[in-house]
């Protein structure tokens, strides 16, 4: 991802797609310091494989001693030098010209910028209260313990007064070209041995497979699945299918609500990098809202397991 060093202060900061640089402290994504800087001074972009700079300043940018023109896109390349007005009370060197990724910048003192990898979980992957990931047609959500929510570029996120707020790296027009491919309905197959100690998983979706092997939290989204289709088999409303109240799953695993969203999260973060490397793209295959888990998918088949031959019956009368 793109870098910038502060030589004077040894600060380093992570480039956005978009990143402003001026003197305003509400309008820039790093604020200047120095008095001959402009409110709004210049940004630095990601467009066509590579990093531009454009100046919007009264007294000017400077790029390795030269002045750059107005408001025009100038390339940049590793290790130049950038001055932000006439003085050099501070160079800037570019550091990293990779491409941008998606970060949650910090906005409460003492917090760090966290770089997102598809999936983020918030304070800690030992304690997802929030997690951040991207679903498969390039969509950002935010999942708390009451639900999910959609998410865009410079929405705050965060609990007990620590808040960031997340920047996409993705360009727009590349997330248009997502959401307009064809999303697949996926089958799931749970292998279940036969004391239900070992649960393994595989997909289905455009005619490939995706083995997700054998997990131990696999198990859980088999007592999901289950109750999934337990309610089709009893006629409830598609709305009202499947969900499962925490507090009865952490009383049948004898877990934990905290082991419970750890689950789910290994889960996602297993899910996202196996399609993400395939770039295949499904409906989200669980879903949350406030206290409830559910399993969304109604190709479901079950092999194995104490009680198979009911399991059989099940997955039969869902997909006649």
């Amino acid at each position: 991802m793109g870098k910038f060093l502060n030589s004077k202060s040894d600060d380093e900061i992570i480039l956005s797609a978009q990143h402003s640089f001026g003197r305003h402290p509400t309008a820039n994504e790093t604020i200047l310091k120095n008095n001959d800087a402009s409110r709004m001074h210049a940004v630095i972009l990601w467009d066509e494989g590579q990093w531009w700079l454009k100046d919007y300043s009264t007294n000017g940018t400077y790029i390795n001693g030269n002045r750059v023109k107005s408001a025009e896109n100038i390339a940049l390349k590793l290790n130049d030098q950038i001055v932000f007005g006439k003085t050099l009370t501070e160079i800037w060197i570019l550091t990293d010209i990779t491409p941008p990724q998606s970060i949650l910048k910090a906005v409460s003192p003492g917090l760090t910028d966290t770089v997102i990898n598809d999936i983020v979980a918030l304070p800690s992957e030992e304690n997802p209260e929030i997690t951040i990931y991207t679903t498969s047609d390039g969509t950002w959500v935010c999942e708390t313990l009451s639900g999910i929510s959609l998410i865009k570029s410079g929405d705050h996120v965060g609990f007990d007064n620590k808040i960031w707020r997340f920047i996409d790296a993705t360009p727009s027009t590349q997330t248009q070209i997502r959401n307009d491919t064809t999303i697949s309905n996926p089958k799931v197959i749970f292998y279940v041995s036969q004391n239900e100690e070992h649960v393994t998983i595989k997909i289905n979706c455009e005619n490939k497979t995706f083995d997700m092997q054998e997990r131990t939290y696999h198990y859980l989204i088999l007592l999901l699945a289950r109750k999934m289709l337990e309610d089709q088999a009893a006629g409830l409303h598609d709305e009202e299918c499947g969900w499962l109240d925490k507090e009865v799953i952490c009383d049948m695993l004898k877990l934990t609500e905290n082991h419970i969203n750890i689950q789910i999260y290994r889960f996602r973060k297993q899910l996202i990098k196996l399609l993400t490397d395939a770039s295949v793209l499904v409906t989200p295959i669980i879903e949350r809202r406030r206290r409830e888990l559910r399993f969304t998918c109604k190709d479901v088949a079950i092999r194995g397991g104490i009680n198979s031959e009911t399991e059989k019956t099940h997955h039969h009368e869902v997909l006649s």
